[in-house]
């Protein structure tokens, strides 16, 4: 059953949903992601948990972003919009040079991940 306030944010929703508990070991510890995703033919168990990964690497780098680039900034500077975009895409190239030098210094120690 969906509660009161998940059915005030999304008043066409049914009264009850189906899930699916993907349950699997990673690194010694069992790790259960609970999807909409109920096709065990169409999103094998494996792929949902290696995409899972995936997503949790965005969102480490989203962070990475807001809290050390933009200094926990809570609005961008720009006001309008061309200047946002130019000011996200700065923001994004610059992270994203940073990682590039930061695997490259990590691969010529052997052995270091670069995080």
């Amino acid at each position: 059953m969906l509660s009161p306030q998940a059915k005030k944010k999304w008043q066409d929703a049914p009264e009850t949903l189906t899930a699916r508990l993907v349950s699997k070991e990673v690194n010694g510890k069992t790790v259960q992601i609970l999807r909409s995703m109920c096709d065990p033919l169409r999103y094998p168990k494996a792929d949902i948990v290696d995409l899972y990964s995936h997503r949790w690497e965005i969102e480490h780098g989203f962070r990475e972003m807001k809290q050390h680039l933009l200094n926990n900034e809570l609005t961008l500077r720009s006001k309008k919009p061309e200047l946002v975009r130019q000011e996200l895409w700065g923001v994004v190239l610059a992270y994203n040079l940073l990682r590039f030098m930061m695997a490259q210094m990590a691969y010529s120690l052997k052995g270091v991940e670069p995080y």
